[in-house]
């Protein structure tokens, strides 16, 4: 185990993707471990959202079989809102946060200024 303090995703172009990886993983080799709301499932989660995974995981542990990776996918909860109706394939992270390229923010800001 390895402990990181503030640790916290990076949603990127590969969030998903390494996700998927994550998952596929503790189901093999872990079986037992469940990981629940935001940081366990590495997905930006409300707290609402992160209570129920852990709910519907106790449920889980004692024979139900509720997939808790399909909390908060409906569209209409979600906050934010596209211009268009359809997104383009491929777009953002696929759930989590929406994903910001550096250059939507100004040059002093501290995304954009060069670590020495």
């Amino acid at each position: 185990m390895v402990r990181v303090p503030k640790a916290y995703p990076m949603y990127d172009d590969k969030y998903k993707a390494n996700v998927d990886i994550i998952r596929a993983w503790i189901a093999k080799a872990v079986p037992n471990v469940y990981p629940v709301g935001r940081n366990g499932m590495h997905k930006y989660n409300n707290q609402d959202h992160s209570m129920f995974t852990a709910m519907l995981t106790v449920e889980n542990i004692f024979g139900a079989h509720h997939d808790i990776w399909d909390v908060n996918v409906e569209e209409e909860y979600h906050e934010e809102s596209s211009s268009s109706a359809t997104p383009p394939a491929n777009s953002g992270t696929g759930r989590a946060a929406p994903e910001i390229p550096k250059t939507a923010f100004g040059a002093d800001h501290p995304l954009n200024r060069s670590s020495n």
